[in-house]
């Protein structure tokens, strides 16, 4: 079956985030099984799971390909197309997934003949996982399985829509929940109560002032835009009247961090904050309090030019060119494994989670072409 007829059967798996990916799962297990080839279903719910298989010898070493299974909604976009089913037009698929990132999975999945007609040295490995596009959902819940590999893939591949060139850079994001809880008060008799929506503002200062020491030269990393770390506030609630002093106050925040900054020692330093702040609610009232959560989402990237995944995927590129990406993947997780990961995919990122998403059909032929030649590059 070829890369683009196996896209247009994955796009038509409603596989948005939160909901389900099993029946797509099911699809690749009978089509690997079909070749032969085993697969091991890792339930993470009872309707979402990762997908691993292996294909050649049973050895350390050789090569994952990855990728992930979810896509974003679709609510409230004007599409010219019904997204789950594939419509192709003057060169391009369109389609939910199309370039985010079911065109990478159709072109691996196309391979698999080849794979099995060839004598492997090294392994080829499958890992596809479920709720990326929410924070790395289905990775983070597969670690332990790769953990426990005795015999694990050397290097990685995450084919997330990169217009085909190699990524060895992209930022982290750490998302983070605090909950300022005050005391009720008549607003006539402020000293009476404990303002948690001021306490949040004093908090919010506070970010700021790290915002703009993060700005610093020790800080900057020219490959991005912008090249520092940033912090931003999205969403804040509290209050329930003008003449009550409020009780309540939440507010989340990210860090979009560069992959040298210590994100632990970030995470202390606020927590350290938080904990100074609360001694001053609690010089008016010892009910008063900060709840604080810190919340996982992914890790940065930053694998080194001189890293063999590099020099690999550059000459299967015919390249001499890395570059960077604003957005997240998973690649942060398998590098923090000992696995060395680079990101190349089929598709612009500018198309991805818009109405009438598309992967150019010359973007899989790139695709297929590049994966031909680190296969035989490995072996």
């Amino acid at each position: 079956m070829n890369k683009e007829k196996i896209l247009k059967d994955l796009i038509e798996f409603k596989t948005v985030s939160e909901t389900e990916n099993n029946s797509l799962v099911n699809y690749i297990v009978k089509y690997l099984n079909d070749f032969g080839i085993e697969s091991s279903v890792l339930y993470g719910t009872d309707n979402q799971s990762n997908l691993y298989a292996r294909i050649g010898p049973d050895r350390d070493g050789g090569i994952l390909f990855s990728g992930h299974t979810d896509v974003v909604p679709v609510e409230g976009q004007n599409w010219s197309f019904n997204p789950f089913t594939a419509t192709e037009s003057n060169g391009k698929i369109y389609g939910r997934g199309s370039a985010d990132m079911k065109g990478f999975l159709a072109v691996v999945l196309s391979l698999i003949p080849e794979m099995k007609k060839k004598t492997l040295k090294k392994p080829i490995h499958i890992f596809f996982s479920y709720d990326e596009e929410i924070g790395c959902v289905g990775i983070k819940k597969a670690i332990p399985f790769i953990q426990k590999m005795k015999k694990k893939p050397k290097y990685c591949i995450v084919g997330e829509p990169t217009n085909m060139q190699l990524v060895t850079k992209h930022k982290g994001k750490k998302n983070f929940v605090v909950i300022f809880k005050g005391i009720e008060s008549h607003s006539s008799l402020p000293n009476d109560g404990v303002n948690s929506i001021e306490y949040a503002a004093n908090f919010i200062n506070f970010l700021q002032r790290v915002q703009e020491n993060l700005k610093k030269k020790d800080y900057l990393d020219k490959n991005f835009d912008p090249p520092y770390s940033t912090i931003n506030v999205g969403k804040i609630g509290g209050g329930i009247a003008l003449n009550i002093v409020p009780k309540s106050c939440q507010l989340e925040f990210e860090i979009r961090n560069l992959p040298n900054l210590d994100i632990n020692s970030f995470t202390k330093n606020i927590r350290n904050y938080l904990k100074e702040l609360e001694k001053k609610m609690k010089t008016s009232n010892k009910k008063a309090k900060i709840l604080f959560k810190a919340e996982d989402s992914f890790p940065g990237l930053d694998t080194k030019d001189n890293r063999l995944i590099v020099n690999l995927g550059l000459n299967s590129l015919r390249s001499n060119k890395t570059s960077t990406v604003s957005f997240g993947t998973e690649a942060g997780v398998f590098n923090n494994l000992g696995i060395e990961t680079i990101v190349c995919g089929p598709g612009n990122i500018k198309q991805a989670h818009k109405p009438d998403e598309f992967v150019k059909k010359n973007q899989l032929q790139k695709c297929e072409l590049f994966l031909q030649r680190i296969i035989k590059s490995i072996n």
